[in-house]
């Protein structure tokens, strides 16, 4: 666990994670929307952290990516990301992975994209929702990518991840006279200290 969490929180992050398990654990072929329909209701599960719970005191807050686990039995990773107001990301694939986004604090932005495996890279953009507290976006696509931005101009936002495994590389894309570039980065993560 991390330093910002307190028993309620605790508690919540080990029924998101029991939560995972069972529904991996069951599915043969491996359902996407199984995991989301189970984790739906995850804002409203006692003990689910907010925003400013996990930003320093002092200071402005900053874009963190916090770890929660990893599937022991099953492959996956879990972890909360706090979103300055205003931050957007650069648009960005998944490394193929699977993955779900639930808001639990705030509201976020998430512009789609399909990337076209056709030479040179081409991004087409799909569709622009707008995600609150309890509502969640999955994707199980190997060429989706996505840009998210927190609306708020003044608040915080906080959002549960779930990746088909860890996310410890993407490619962001950038739009640039007609054409489309990529370029590979390390996903980086917060240590967790010992529960």
């Amino acid at each position: 666990m991390y330093d910002a969490l307190m028993t309620p929180v605790h508690t919540w992050n080990k029924r998101v994670l029991t939560a995972i398990e069972t529904c991996m654990g069951r599915q043969e072929p491996f359902d996407v929307g199984h995991v989301a329909a189970a984790l739906s209701h995850v804002a409203t599960w006692p003990g689910c952290p907010q925003a400013t719970l996990l930003s320093p005191a002092s200071g402005a807050p900053s874009y963190r990516r916090i770890p929660l686990g990893t599937g022991e039995a099953h492959h996956y990773e879990a972890l909360l990301i706090v979103w300055p107001p205003g931050y957007a990301t650069p648009i960005h694939d998944h490394d193929g992975l699977w993955g779900m986004e639930f808001v639990l604090d705030g509201v976020l932005e998430v512009e789609s994209f399909q990337l076209l495996a056709q030479p040179p890279i081409h991004l087409e953009r799909d569709h622009s929702r707008v995600v609150g507290v309890g509502d969640h976006i999955a994707f199980s696509q190997a060429d989706y990518a996505h840009r998210c931005r927190n609306l708020s101009r003044n608040r915080q936002a906080l959002s549960l991840h779930v990746y088909g495994g860890e996310l410890n590389r993407y490619r962001s894309f950038a739009h640039d006279q007609g054409q489309w570039s990529s370029e590979l980065h390390h996903a980086v993560r917060e240590k967790t200290a010992s529960a």
